[in-house]
Order: structure tokens, then sequence, then C-alpha cells
């Protein structure tokens, strides 16, 4: 059953501060890059809210533009003009959002605010979008917005690029599957104190009970019944079994996006995640960045959240320090995985590519220094070769960087592994 949501704006919770912030992190970075292409970005909040908080936190619309406007203050594209169009999509909150983004209305472009529902108006707004950079931050409040099948559209309107980022409530998804079937759950621990996750229903047809065929419509198929059946029969728990429907998912994504990197959540500290972050892009730079910031934000996350007495949100996101599945990974079985990985290279390839095909079989499983130093120990027993460019520092010595720049570029080229 949805919360009573009518206090949603009071104030900002915890998880919608996660979300948030992560977006923010990427959206500075990805304009920055994506503008350099001298194409127009296409910006879209899927579902925007009110723009502000009662507490005077901003929300993604708020932190968005902040993001554009700091972007388009700084780059100069020579004779072609830099240019980022912002599109909000809001059902019930279009005025007040109206209101709270109106000091954004600059020289840089005046936002425009939809009054609607995302799943009716998202397919008009890209579909003039041919040859135009295009980033979705699909935010819904639940998963019954989430159609797979306008995510294999988007893909057929000639965008330059396509990016995507996703709260997907896949707990939420398997405890409706188990209704759906007449799967008793109310005993697995992965399936409680989900309600949260419901931020606020936007029409009274979201408290109604899943179908099977809205299930299939939102997973992009019916393999999760037999996953729930799998649950049912007591083969699997409720996390083995979340498990396997978001690799499920994500494998679907994969045939429609080249790169697919999600990143589990918690609702509070020491607890399993809960739900998941899914970016999608269809360029190695994408993903690479996402991975980098989560890995480079922690530090500033924990500092950020220690200063307002808050709990730590490093503690609330998954999947930095492990693997998905919660359970800590060895050096020697990351290096496993990622010896098999490099047996399946032909040539040379770049190492931002190289890590960011990695992280989209395997997620985030350890920090990025530890795979530099697998890498540097397999350079040193002669099974793979890491080339620099340049080779030599401006003192004379051997570049020993691990960060790809404008000037700087790694190769990497499997020997005898």
């Amino acid at each position: 059953m949805a919360k009573d949501n009518k206090n949603f704006f009071k104030s900002k919770n915890s998880w919608s501060e996660i979300k948030d912030r992560l977006l923010g992190w990427y959206l500075r970075p990805y304009f920055q890059k994506v503008l350099m292409s001298r194409r127009p970005i296409y910006y879209v909040d899927c579902f925007a809210g009110q723009g502000k908080f009662g507490d005077g936190k901003p929300g993604s619309p708020i932190i968005a533009l902040q993001a554009r406007d700091a972007c388009l203050s700084k780059t100069t594209l020579g004779n072609t003009t830099a240019k980022i169009d912002v599109c909000f999509i809001e059902l019930n909150h279009a005025q007040q959002l109206s209101e709270n983004i109106a000091e954004f209305n600059n020289n840089y472009g005046y936002p425009s605010v939809i009054s609607g529902k995302y799943e009716e108006t998202i397919g008009e707004l890209l579909s003039g979008k041919r040859g135009t950079n295009v980033f979705l931050y699909i935010d819904p409040y639940g998963i019954r917005a989430l159609d797979y099948e306008l995510f294999e559209k988007f893909n057929s309107y000639g965008f330059h690029s396509l990016e995507m980022l996703i709260n997907f409530n896949s707990f939420g998804f398997f405890r409706d599957a188990c209704r759906a079937m007449g799967v008793a759950y109310n005993n697995d621990e992965a399936l409680r104190d989900l309600d949260d996750l419901v931020e606020y229903a936007p029409t009274e047809i979201n408290a109604s009970p899943q179908s099977t065929e809205l299930l299939s419509k939102i997973a992009g198929g019916d393999y999760w019944k037999e996953i729930v059946t799998r649950y049912n029969h007591g083969e699997i728990d409720g996390y083995k079994a979340e498990r396997i429907f978001s690799t499920e998912y994500k494998a679907r994504l994969r045939q429609w996006f080249n790169y697919v990197l999600d990143m589990p959540i918690r609702l509070k500290s020491g607890h399993r995640p809960k739900y998941r972050m899914v970016h999608v892009c269809n360029h190695e730079d994408g993903c690479f960045l996402m991975a980098q910031n989560m890995h480079q934000r922690k530090d500033e996350l924990f500092t950020n959240i220690q200063q307002n007495r808050q709990p730590s949100l490093l503690n609330l996101i998954g999947n930095i320090t492990s693997t998905i599945e919660n359970d800590f990974m060895t050096t020697d079985e990351i290096k496993k995985l990622l010896v098999t990985y490099l047996k399946k290279l032909n040539g040379e390839i770049g190492l931002r590519k190289l890590l960011a095909g990695f992280l989209n079989e395997h997620g985030l499983l350890c920090e990025f220094n530890m795979l530099h130093e697998i890498l540097e120990d397999l350079n040193k027993q002669g099974r793979i070769e890491i080339t620099r460019t340049p080779a030599i520092t401006l003192t004379g010595k051997p570049s020993s960087f691990w960060e790809e720049k404008k000037d700087r570029r790694i190769t990497i080229r499997r020997k005898q592994l």
C-alpha cells in the first residue's frame, strides 16, 4: 500500500539526498564533456516534483539547473553556441515547481515545465531531438511508470547520444511479483521495510495491485515468473531472487545500451541494499565517469553528512567496496575476474574502455586503485603490457600515471595470460 505522502516535500529524506547527490556530481562533468561535441544537450527530469523541499534543500530540478549554469558560464565553443535545454515533467506540482525555479529564467534559457505523466509525454518530447545529446533522469514514484518498451523506442530516435539514470525499486518489484503470483513473503527480511521507497503516489491507480501483464511490461519480459517460482520452492531467498532479477533486467537493457551500471542503495546504515540506481549509456566515457564519480565522492559524502550530523551516506551506498551480493571479495578473486576479462581482448585497448567494460560486466567490485595495482602486477609479470603516452615525465623519469586526460593516454595489450 502507498503511504500517505502529503508531507513528502516537507523535508528531504536521506535516500532522496543520495539520489540527488549522485545526479549532481555526475551532471557537471557530463555537461562539460558532452558540450565538446558541439551539439545541443536536452536534459529531462521525468518526475521532477516541486523542485525544492520545505527545509530549503534543493530537489533534482534546482540541482540540474545549478549544474547547467555552472557549466555554461565557463564554456566557450568558438563560433558555436553552447546549449543545454532543460525540461521538467511533473503531474501534481507543476505550478509549485515553476515558482521554485523562477530564478533560473536567465541568459541560459528558461526551462520548460510539462504538467502531465512521463509515460504519456516523453515520446513526443524526444521525437524531434535527432542529433541531440539526451540525458533522462527517471526517478519515479514506485515502479509502475517504468515501461521497458519505452527504453527500446528511445534508441530509434536518432540521438547523438543517450544516457539515463534510473531509480529502480527492484526489491519492490519482486515483492509485487510475489503478490501477483500469490506467493507468501511475509517472513523474508529482503522484502520488509519497503513502503518508504514508494515516495508518493502521483495518481490513485498507483495504489492498485500489480497485474502480471504490467509487471512483464516493466521487466521487459516474463522471466521474473520463473524467479518467483524458484523463490516459492525455497531454492533461493529474497536477496538471491532480487539479484537474479536485477541481473536479468540489466541484460535486457544491454540489448539496447552498451553499458549498464547499477549502484545498490541502502535505506539504513548497516542494512543490505533495498533499491538500485541504474545508469545506462552507449559510450565507455559515460560508464567510466559514473563509476569514477561514485568512487571519488565517498569521502565528500562522509564529510558533508558528518558536518550535518546525519548518518553517513557512505554507509547507505552499496557495491563500493564489496560485491552486489554484499559479500567481501579478496584481491585474488578480483584479479581472477580481471584476468578472465583480459583474455577476451584482442590487440590494444585504452585503459578507460577496459575498465568501463569490466565494470559493465562485474559492477563496482572495488576501488580503482586496486584494479590499477592488479594491472601493474600483471605488467611486472610480463602477462600484459602497459604503454603510457607520454612515456617519460618532464624530469626524465618513466611515467607512472593512472589518470587519462587530454594529453595522457594508457593502453593495455595482453601477452601471456
